[in-house]
């Protein structure tokens, strides 16, 4: 008898390239508005604003507080003169534009519903970034529905997230549900907080002191986990 009935997906760098994305849009906007545009530049961002995330996933700071004071922190690092609330706003427009899929993503997806298994994406991301971002990679029809922390009032790591996930669908016995990301800050601890049974996406092959139930390099490992 199958173990699980309902699979929860983180978004970025799970299905959706996140890296690939942030570093795309990242790079224009910086073009856009006159600064440094090389791959040093793009890195140091992106540096920067995992940090703030990491922050906000251990609950020091507001979701809304990252947004723009990453990109603010890059101006003073870089001794650059800038408006960070327009950089911040470009960036989202550029970013919403984004949507490469995670390879095996599609495959995956379509077999593991046609083997009959309930599929949702799970994000901390913004909302009208992820909603485009979701529709214009074809994610929509692959998936069956999508819940994203900023509708929800609660993000991942916190409980409340999951708990406000399950209260909305079919699946009430977290036994039979599984969390796939990869990000064990967010998506396996919350899963294991939520008392949820979770897949740590490693295609890196990084070490960790958190034990997720299962571990894949790549997604279609999935296939042979659950079909």
């Amino acid at each position: 008898m199958r173990r699980y009935t309902t699979l929860f997906f983180d978004l970025d760098d799970t299905l959706l390239d996140f890296q690939k994305a942030e570093s795309t849009a990242v790079r224009e906007v910086f073009a856009l508005h006159g600064l440094p545009n090389d791959d040093a530049s793009a890195a140091r961002y992106s540096e920067i604003n995992r940090g703030y995330w990491q922050r906000f996933e251990r609950g020091e700071i507001r979701r809304e507080d990252i947004f723009v004071s990453r990109f603010r922190d890059f101006l003073q690092e870089k001794n650059l003169v800038g408006n960070a609330e327009q950089i911040a706003q470009d960036y989202f427009d550029r970013l919403a534009m984004q949507h490469d899929l995670v390879s095996g993503a599609e495959e995956v997806l379509t077999a593991l519903g046609q083997a009959g298994y309930r599929r949702y994406l799970t994000t901390n991301g913004l909302l009208r970034t992820q909603q485009k971002r979701v529709r214009e990679s074809g994610l929509s029809g692959l998936t069956d529905g999508l819940f994203i922390s900023e509708e929800l009032h609660c993000q991942k790591p916190d409980p409340c997230y999951f708990d406000a996930v399950i209260a909305r669908i079919e699946e009430k016995d977290r036994r039979k549900i599984l969390v796939i990301g990869d990000s064990l800050s967010s998506d396996i601890r919350g899963g294991i907080l939520s008392g949820l049974d979770t897949c740590w996406f490693n295609p890196k092959h990084k070490e960790s002191d958190i034990s997720a139930t299962y571990e894949i390099q790549r997604l279609a490992d999935l296939k042979k986990l659950l079909l």
